[in-house]
Parts: C-alpha cells; sequence; structure tokens
C-alpha cells in the first residue's frame, strides 16, 4: 500500500498538505532481527491538542498498516499507546514491508474543530464518522533481505520441473545439479504450477512437496560415509544444507554427528515446520486472512 496524495472532504494532519498548522505526526519505525522474526519498535510523535485529547479518550487511535507484496501479507495494528511493538514471524515476509502510519476515529466525533486548523477551515464543523482517517504519517519501506541459501526460500535452493519421462507416476529427486531438482509428472506438474504463485498456499506445497524431498536428500547425505559427503560441495543446495545444519542443530554435515537426527525432524525445521500453516490454508478454504488488531 503506497501513500499517495489524496484530498479528504475535511482537513487531515499530513506532512503533504497544510490542513494544520503548528502540528506534527511523525513515527519512527524500528527493525530488528528477533531470532526467526522481526521485531518492528514504534515511537510515535502527536504535536495537537485536540488530538491527543481524543487519543485520551479512546476516540482515536494510532493505526499501522502492514503490507508485504511479495507474500500477500497484509495486517492493520491499533494502539493508544505512543511507544509499541509488534513481532512478525519471518515467513510472512520477503522482500518489502509497507508501513503506512495513520491516526483514525474509532468513533464518530460530531462537530469537529481543531485550533490548529488552517485559516481557510476555521469557522467550520465537520462530521467524523468511525473509521476515518484523521492523520498520516510518512511511509516506511522496509527490505527484509534474506540469505539466499535460507532453505526456507525454497526457489533458490529447489527447482521444480516437469518430468520428461511420461511414463513417471511420483516424485523424483536429482541431487546432482546446482539446485536439488524435483520432477514431477506432467499431470502434477501444471497442477503445481497453477497454483504456485499464490502466497497462502505456499506452505502446503512445502508441505507436500519439498519436505519429502528434503527429507530424502538429508538421508541420502547419511547413507554415504562422511568423507564422501564433500563430493556435493560444489553445489548451492549442499552448502545452503551445510549452513543450516551448522546454524540451527550444530551439526557438521562432513561428520557422524549426521546420524544422530531424525531426517523428518530436521527437513521440516530447516524450512520453518510448514505443516501448521499448511493445514490452516486449507481448513480455511484457501483464504488468507489478516492477523487480529493488536492492542
Amino acid at each position: 500500500m503506497e501513500i499517495r496524495y489524496k484530498l479528504y472532504p475535511y482537513p487531515v494532519m499530513s506532512y503533504y498538505s497544510d490542513d494544520y498548522v503548528n502540528s506534527s505526526f511523525d513515527t519512527t519505525i524500528d527493525p530488528k532481527k528477533d531470532g526467526l522474526n522481526i521485531r518492528i519498535d514504534f515511537l510515535t510523535n502527536l504535536n495537537n491538542v485536540e488530538l491527543t485529547k481524543y487519543l485520551t479518550q479512546g476516540k482515536v487511535k494510532f493505526v499501522y498498516h502492514l503490507e508485504c507484496a511479495q507474500t500477500g501479507f497484509r495486517t492493520a495494528l491499533q494502539t493508544s499507546n505512543s511507544e509499541f511493538t509488534y513481532i512478525i514471524s519471518n515467513k510472512k515476509i520477503c522482500g518489502r514491508l509497507q508501513i503506512c502510519p495513520f491516526i483514525v476515529a474509532i468513533h464518530d466525533i460530531p462537530d469537529y474543530v481543531n485550533s490548529s486548523f488552517h485559516e481557510d477551515y476555521r469557522g467550520f464543523k465537520f462530521l467524523i464518522e468511525a473509521g476515518c482517517v484523521m492523520a498520516v504519517g510518512k511511509q516506511v519501506n522496509i527490505d527484509i533481505e534474506k540469505n539466499i541459501n535460507d532453505l526456507s526460500n525454497t526457489p533458490s535452493v529447489f527447482s521444480i520441473i516437469k518430468n520428461a519421462d511420461e511414463t513417471a507416476l511420483g516424485m523424483i529427486v536429482d541431487l546432482d545439479q546446482k539446485k536439488i531438482v524435483i520432477k514431477l509428472p506432467e499431470r502434477d506438474y501444471y497442477n503445481y504450477k497453477s497454483i504456485k504463485d499464490e502466497a497462502v498456499i505456499q506452505p502446503v506445497l512445502n508441505s507436500l512437496v519439498v519436505v519429502p524431498a528434503l527429507t530424502y536428500v538429508l538421508e541420502e547425505l547419511n547413507r554415504r560415509d562422511p568423507s564422501e559427503r564433500y563430493e556435493y560441495s560444489s553445489y548451492s543446495w549442499y552448502r545452503a544444507i551445510k549452513k543450516a545444519l551448522s546454524n540451527q542443530f550444530q551439526c557438521d554435515v562432513e561428520s557422524d554427528q549426521l546420524s544422530k537426527f531424525n531426517m523428518l525432524e530436521v527437513a521440516q525445521k530447516m524450512i520453518n515446520i510448514p505443516i501448521s500453516d499448511a493445514l490452516q490454508a486449507l481448513s480455511s478454504g484457501y483464504k488468507s486472512e489478516d492477523e487480529e488488531d493488536t492492542e
């Protein structure tokens, strides 16, 4: 959601208009990594007597609209506090996260006047209905960079293609490529292709396709003598797995440590355990839902 210059039928405090004088609405937005999550700290400074009074009375609230176009994630957070923290799962966002601050009326405000109105509006009263925007802050764009070798970023590690063998009935995994190549029968491939760009369905596809393939790869590595695993070191998928095992499990893939793990459990954890989100997507009929407003 890009904030665009917009005309309202009533005065709105914003950085791009002069509807208000001697007033300001500024929000500092500070994102930080918090494990596998992103922590976003909001610090808002409102300089307007009437709006500050309405905020204290609960008639208006700060609203932060968050949207990530790449994943389809979108939510609106409400708070009455000038300091506010929100933690978002790293799985929900990728690329650019847009954050737009607003002040929004929670209840109807009849006969609204403000001592800081521009002189063009002085002497006028306005009916502000619940849900109306009363102030617009500057949009902040946060670019969420993910490691190209992050296994949860499946396109960087896996390549899903159609199996040229028309007699193939099931999924085949090929390790002798730069990426892990997953070959699907023709019908399965085109079904996969038709839904692969829908963000809400990604956990389902990961659970059905990526987790079994990654489990197979880990089991194949485990079958080999540790000294033989280095043969795959020129492949990016192998370096990604090696890094993930080291960071998440303190395991050296080129040692006997790997045999101590359950490969299915490891595969799921490596891509952020998609089954919970997959079942949620299926049970809700593939419809993504905004998170509930946070007080």
